[in-house]
């Protein structure tokens, strides 16, 4: 799965002219939280509803309500935008994008494609691919599975399959601290006694059924 399969496209965007007040009003209306900044077709900058809300004239200490309110109305988005964001194409997988947002603690990325602004992609976006890759959703069990070397998944996928469900995800990873791997199996079965069953005759460590 690539960005473009789970980005919005055409986003809403601002001018790094645009008001700060009118900026925030924009989010209001589409209930966004965020807005890619474009002057004369390329992208500049994002801005983010905790930049705006954030946004305040300095030094504020000097000034009275007044002046406050004066110098705010003139604040522009350009003064509080982050610059040069990070973007992605749309054929970034959808795994470096996770990668890429966990490393520089990014929230979104607007999407990018021959120096087009073409779509943003946001962390609620990545939890709702997540949650669907994970048939968090699905009614079913969840069966795991410990002390695993990376030649038994084949094993264990073949067992899991044999039986009259659906496998809605296999989880696996590496516990460095143990030298081995474990796996967590989500299937589409309310009675997973039988695949348990065959998995421990098959000699695996199964710690956990839910």
């Amino acid at each position: 799965m690539r960005i473009k399969d789970v980005m919005k496209r055409n986003p809403i965007t601002v001018n790094s002219k645009t008001l700060v007040l009118d900026a925030r009003k924009i989010m209001q209306e589409n209930k966004i939280r965020r807005l890619p900044v474009v002057d004369k077709s390329k992208l500049v900058g994002i801005v983010t509803l905790h930049d705006l809300l954030e946004a305040a004239p300095s030094p504020a200490i000097s000034l009275n309500i007044h002046e406050l309110n004066f110098l705010l109305a003139k604040l522009t988005v350009e003064e509080v935008m982050t610059r040069n964001p990070v973007t992605l194409s749309p054929d970034t997988p959808f795994e470096d994008a996770l990668r890429i947002g966990q490393e520089k603690r990014i929230g979104s990325f607007p999407v990018v494609e021959n120096g087009k602004l073409v779509g943003i992609s946001t962390e609620s976006d990545i939890v709702r691919v997540l949650i669907r890759a994970f048939g968090i959703r699905e009614d079913g069990s969840r069966i795991t599975i410990e002390g695993l070397d990376k030649k038994d998944f084949n094993q264990i996928n073949s067992i899991a399959t044999q039986h009259d469900t659906v496998l809605l995800s296999m989880i696996s990873w590496f516990r460095e601290d143990k030298n081995d791997w474990m796996v967590v199996l989500r299937i589409k079965t309310e009675k997973p006694e039988l695949i348990v069953q065959d998995l421990k005759k098959a000699g695996f460590k199964v710690t956990c059924v839910m």
